[in-house]
């Protein structure tokens, strides 16, 4: 399975691309950048809470992969923190950040069903609780070949770490550049000013700007 450097760059860009307009103004603003990315990268490595237990005992697949890698989960994770936000911030959390807190979260599952997985039990249980089949779909992405934290550092793991850097910074700089394209298309055009003694349209002046505010 993926780790959290391709979760968190690939939920970074889907806020990049989803968030801003008067539908999400949390993430409208420039300044919020850093808390937009933050978000995205954070609500798209949440599956992977399933780590913690694992931390704790030594072995990290002790629960991955269970529950919390399923629709359900990814369905009840993303309506609860939408409506603890919209109790907090009404004007915050309106349908557009609930799409955007489900696309963020079913994210992990989608990268995770095109990676590769070395450990049994082998993928996910995708429509859990209601059925046991695990799901895997084509190796796309290497796996991690690690069962304590100590693993990481090998060569093997290293290598799988330069492609899902590659690959995680690559979509979010497409996304990126998508959301800037995007926005120039969508940028509102100066008004054209007419000439007093022609009557023709022209191009409008930095002074005439500064008189008409």
């Amino acid at each position: 399975m993926a780790s959290p450097v391709l979760h968190g760059l690939a939920g970074a860009g889907l806020a990049v691309a989803m968030a801003g307009g008067s539908g999400l103004p949390l993430f409208a603003s420039g300044r919020k950048t850093g808390a937009c990315l933050a978000a995205g990268a954070g609500l798209a490595c949440l599956p992977d809470v399933d780590y913690l237990p694992g931390l704790l005992r030594g072995y990290l697949n002790t629960t991955h992969q269970q529950a919390t890698h399923s629709v359900a989960w990814v369905l009840l994770a993303a309506f609860g923190i939408w409506l603890v936000g919209r109790a907090w911030k009404p004007a915050w959390f309106g349908r557009r950040a609930l799409a955007l807190l489900l696309v963020l979260i079913g994210s992990h599952l989608a990268i995770d069903w095109v990676t590769a997985d070395h450990f049994a039990p082998y993928g996910f249980p995708l429509w859990a609780p209601f059925s046991d089949l695990r799901t895997l779909g084509p190796a796309w992405l290497p796996a991690w070949e690690k069962t304590a934290l100590a693993d990481l550092a090998r060569g093997n793991n290293l290598r799988t770490l330069g492609i899902e850097l590659g690959v995680g910074l690559g979509f979010f700089m497409g996304c990126f550049v998508t959301k800037r394209v995007n926005g120039r298309r969508g940028a509102p055009s100066l008004p054209s000013i007419q000439h007093p003694s022609t009557g023709r349209d022209a191009a409008p002046t930095a002074s005439g700007m500064n008189g008409a505010k």
